[in-house]
């Protein structure tokens, strides 16, 4: 009996099974990275209309420019270095890296662009080979500036601008349930010739007091994720940034509205072909997986690694504060051929979508007192702002 389709993520999934329940954590990593048969280690393309999820550098290229915009106030607020370092991880198909390198490249300053160095750090080699195509012209020398490689991990120090756009939410998460009689997590067994939740005490001791020590509390029934890999990341990146800023972009909330009572079931999703599915365990390596961001417990591992908030809004108000009314006026003006264009950046000011479902967090480090734009106005979402450091 195949657990699923591709014959080694199926082996990978029975080697571990078959010695009982893994945790859930555990089953969301293989079945999206596993390098040869995980979601997103897959030939085909996951993202954009003809996969299973759209985000924003699909719906628009002016996404991208509004991000470069970015950049650029955090180079010449670091006094317009001779280099920035620009690192983005989890870049998918490159094409916000893309957007981000023309922008620069045609409408930047010169000097930005002799400064531009763009790193990407992705693991999967099939996603690799798809961002070298999409972006030869930077990565191959065809621009001599702004310039652009790929890598596996990120370098040791890091000066410039750290991206993270839909990131967070697929790290491996763990599942949490409150009981009577305490914390229970959520494992993965195979019973019968399927693949079902149980539960099991707690995987990792750090998850035991982590809703205490956030101020919040579950229910008995409720659920609720945490993801020690993002913990583990906003450290990481807190030791090599030595000067500049992490511009993040992900669902999610503060503690206190992301653990409320009203979600009562938690925000882990699956999804194919862009809609959720109702059993997320069935066809490992071809679901999408993710569950939203717990933003108070980034800025808190921010915060421990020296690192200060320098904005937190929603996507809409972000990118309005940025100026991309402006400039879309500006550029296409009121002629028809510029319609289109406006409609699909409309889009990512979509209340009802990507402009408040989409929070934006800024950290900075050694760039104290620099007024950097985005976030000058407040999330729809004001709740989450109020209560980001509960």
């Amino acid at each position: 009996m195949n657990i699923c389709a591709h014959p080694a993520l199926d082996r990978a999934l029975a080697s571990e099974l078959k010695n009982g329940p893994i945790p859930f954590a555990r089953f969301m990593e293989l079945a999206l990275y596993h390098p040869e048969g995980g979601y997103y280690c897959q030939p085909a393309p996951r993202v954009g209309r003809s996969g299973d999820f759209k985000t924003s550098p699909h719906q628009s290229p002016w996404f991208g420019r509004m991000v470069a915009r970015q950049a650029m106030a955090t180079w010449k607020a670091m006094g317009s270095p001779d280099s920035l370092s620009v690192v983005e991880f989890g870049p998918g198909e490159g094409w916000l890296a893309h957007d981000i390198l023309e922008s620069v490249e045609s409408s930047g300053p010169k000097a930005l662009a002799a400064a531009f160095e763009y790193t990407l750090i992705e693991q999967s080699a099939p996603a690799q080979e798809r961002i070298r195509e999409r972006l030869a012209h930077w990565i191959e020398g065809g621009a001599k500036c702004p310039a652009a490689r790929l890598e596996s991990n990120p370098p040791d120090e890091i000066e410039g601008l750290i991206l993270a756009h839909e990131f967070l939410d697929a790290l491996p998460t763990h599942i949490l349930t409150q009981t009577e009689s305490g914390l229970a997590e959520r494992y993965v067994e195979l019973r019968g010739k399927n693949l079902a939740f149980t539960e099991g005490p707690p995987s990792d001791k750090q998850l035991e007091g982590w809703f205490g020590g956030l101020g919040a509390e579950l229910e008995i029934g409720q659920t609720a994720e945490v993801c020690l890999l993002a913990k583990e990341w906003m450290e990481t990146i807190s030791r090599r940034l030595r000067r500049g800023g992490v511009l993040i972009f992900d669902y999610g909330f503060s503690s206190r509205v992301l653990y409320h009572p009203s979600r009562r079931e938690g925000t882990f999703r699956g999804y194919r072909a862009h809609t959720m599915t109702a059993d997320p365990l069935s066809r490992p390596g071809e679901t999408d997986l993710t569950a939203h961001v717990d933003f108070s417990s980034m800025l808190r591992s921010a915060e421990a690694g020296g690192l200060s908030l320098a904005g937190f809004t929603d996507q809409s108000h972000y990118l309005l504060d940025m100026g991309i009314a402006e400039a879309l006026q500006a550029e296409t003006g009121n002629e028809m051929a510029g319609a289109g264009e406006r409609r699909s950046a409309m889009g990512l000011l979509d209340p009802a979508g990507l402009g408040s479902a989409i929070k934006v967090m800024m950290l900075t480090r050694g760039l104290e007192g620099a007024a950097l734009p985005g976030f000058s106005m407040k999330p729809d979402d004001r709740e989450s702002l109020a209560t980001l450091r509960s």
